[in-house]
C-alpha cells in the first residue's frame, strides 16, 4: 500500500504538467474532416451527403475552469429534395478531466441528458480529433471530427 501511494504522489503531481490546453476557442474544421474519413471511415453515401453539411461549424470555446460553451449557427440541410433548417444552438456543459498525457484528454460530461466519455486526440497543440458517435452504435465506422484553435485567442 505504501508502495502505491508513493508511486501516485510522483505520478500525480506530473499529470497536470503534462495535459494539453483546452483554453481558448476551437471551430469544427470541414478541410480536416473530409481528408481523414474519405479515406478511412466507413460512411455510406447518404449518411456522408448528410455529414459534410454539418461538419465545419461547431465551435467549442474552454475557459479553463472545467467548462465549455458549444455554439452551432442555424443551418440548412438538403435532404433528398427536401431541404429544412436546423436552429441554432447553444449548450453549456460542465467537464471532469478523468486523466490524460500529452497527447490526449479524457473527458466526462452530460449532454443531452446523458453521461458521456470522450478521448481528446491531439496531433499537435491547435487540433484535436474525437471520434464520433458511440461504441456498439453508431460508433464502429472510424469516423473522426477534427477541431482546430482559433489562432486569434
Amino acid at each position: 500500500m505504501k508502495r502505491v501511494l508513493m508511486c501516485l504522489s510522483v505520478m500525480i503531481p506530473s499529470v497536470g504538467y503534462c495535459c494539453p490546453s483546452l483554453d481558448g476557442t476551437w471551430t469544427s474544421s470541414i478541410e480536416k474532416f473530409e481528408s481523414f474519413n474519405k479515406k478511412w471511415a466507413n460512411i455510406e453515401d447518404k449518411a456522408w451527403s448528410f455529414m459534410i453539411q454539418t461538419q465545419g461549424i461547431e465551435v467549442i470555446k474552454y475557459n479553463g475552469e472545467n467548462k465549455m460553451s458549444i455554439n452551432s449557427p442555424e443551418i440548412e440541410i438538403k435532404v433528398g429534395e427536401k431541404k429544412m433548417k436546423r436552429p441554432p444552438s447553444e449548450e453549456r456543459i460542465t467537464f471532469n478531466v478523468l486523466g490524460c498525457t500529452s497527447k490526449s484528454i479524457a473527458m466526462q460530461y452530460e449532454r443531452y441528458g446523458e453521461k458521456k466519455i470522450s478521448q481528446l486526440h491531439f496531433e499537435n497543440e491547435d487540433t484535436y480529433w474525437v471520434y464520433m458517435g458511440s461504441a456498439g452504435t453508431d460508433g464502429n465506422s472510424h469516423i473522426r471530427e477534427y477541431y482546430t484553435r482559433n489562432k486569434s485567442n
